[in-house]
């Protein structure tokens, strides 16, 4: 199984290690290749797996404003160090691709010249670990299958394309188009998922949903958390996750709708560090600072606690082929508002398990969550068939053995067997 560096609190960092450690559960051999380990993040995972990394070519000898801090960091703690003016402009100006050349194409080659030959199968997920299966399946002959959770919204976002952009994404587009020829199969979470597969590389994709933590969440209690902050008697907002594209302006603009008419209506955003002084700059501006938390949980008790000490669940995504987030909120029985941009929405019907609105904007939001201020039994119900549902449908154990059925189907076909 290959990713890129283990180096925050992500849903697609989660989803590979708990698949990776549920596969080995029902007796296969795993091993995790990545350039990268932040093991404050996931410690008990990396403890149950055989995790190789393989370091960036040029680590430690970069200069700090063009690489990644993975690249030069001393300790997991690195990662958090505040980047260069330099890196942080460029980043802007040219997104991801401003890494393709100095550090995506040198980490993804050399950890597909480096899998050794023993493996039936290999698994890449997020971008761009497919380039690195590119420069290793002709050695290794077998098979492999693409868990894509997010493919590049550069091939259908124009405006991703331009700028700087423009410098690195001929190379990108090649590298990148080239790469997914020589993938077997293709998987996804969600037909939106699929769509964008679809989009960037005229293939189709196979629907795989991930699982969730169910119990560990359900079983959380968060009155300890909103006593310790005076939010007992208040009416809490959610959102959690560190994806750009998720419009969190939108929610802060939701609950200054709110504000006016509600007193008691408070918003918690559990994010990176990064994202809070623009949030902060916003909620000050419209004259709500104090009614918005701030949050970065560090372990999943915290987030457990952090879903359950809330009333509703907010995913304001413009664009999201899933959602890890919004099935973690549902296993905490809390409804959920979710976009129909959204992959998550394909597994809520409207006003039964879950709410649906047809894009994230700040009056709708503030509509629904209207709605259920004030009807405390809706509420509830939503809650407690959201749970119902993701206890039912997606534990991790199912998604490990739909996983291993398209293993097991696409080495089937390398072997030339019908």
């Amino acid at each position: 199984m290959v990713h890129t560096p283990f180096w925050g609190r992500a849903g697609g960092e989660r989803q590979i290690l708990r698949l990776a450690i549920e596969l080995q559960k029902i007796g296969h051999k795993v091993e995790v290749f990545t350039n990268a380990v932040n093991e404050e993040t996931f410690p008990d995972f990396f403890k149950q797996l055989t995790v190789n990394v393989i370091q960036h070519p040029m680590k430690g000898k970069m200069p700090k404003w063009l690489a990644p801090a993975e690249t030069y960091g001393k300790s997991p703690g690195a990662g958090t160090e505040k980047p260069s003016v330099l890196r942080t402009w460029m980043r802007r100006r040219m997104g991801r691709q401003f890494y393709t050349i100095p550090y995506q194409f040198p980490c993804m080659l050399c950890i597909g010249r480096k899998i050794p030959k023993r493996f039936d199968v290999v698994n890449n997920h997020n971008f761009p670990t497919e380039w690195a299966v590119f420069f290793a399946k002709k050695r290794l002959k077998a098979p492999v299958v693409w868990m894509c959770n997010e493919p590049p919204y550069w091939f259908f976002i124009p405006e991703l394309r331009n700028g700087l952009r423009k410098l690195n994404w001929p190379l990108f587009e090649l590298l990148d188009r080239v790469a997914v020829n020589y993938i077997d199969e293709i998987c996804v979470l969600s037909k939106v998922g699929a769509g964008f597969v679809r989009k960037a590389y005229n293939r189709s994709a196979k629907v795989v949903r991930t699982g969730v933590d169910t119990e560990l969440i359900h079983n959380a209690s968060g009155k300890e958390l909103r006593r310790k902050y005076n939010l007992e008697n208040d009416f809490i907002m959610l959102f959690v996750g560190g994806s750009s594209y998720a419009r969190r302006s939108e929610l802060v603009k939701a609950l200054y709708q709110l504000s006016k008419s509600y007193d008691n209506v408070k918003l918690i955003l559990d994010v990176p560090a990064r994202q809070k002084e623009t949030l902060t700059k916003l909620s000050e501006e419209l004259g709500i600072r104090n009614r918005i938390l701030f949050f970065h949980s560090t372990s999943d008790k915290e987030l457990a606690e952090v879903y359950a000490a809330c009333d509703v669940f907010v995913y304001p995504s413009a664009i999201s082929p899933w959602g890890l987030v919004v099935t973690e909120a549902m296993a905490a029985a809390k409804p959920v508002i979710v976009s129909n941009q959204v992959g998550t929405s394909e597994i809520i019907q409207d006003g039964v398990n879950g709410i649906v609105i047809d894009r994230a904007k700040p009056d709708k939001i503030a509509k629904q969550v209207e709605v259920l201020i004030n009807n405390p039994k809706l509420c509830k119900n939503l809650g407690e068939n959201a749970y119902e549902y993701v206890k039912n449908n997606l534990s991790w154990e199912r998604y490990a053995k739909n996983i291993e059925i398209v293993f097991q189907e696409v080495i089937s076909r390398s072997k030339g067997n019908p």
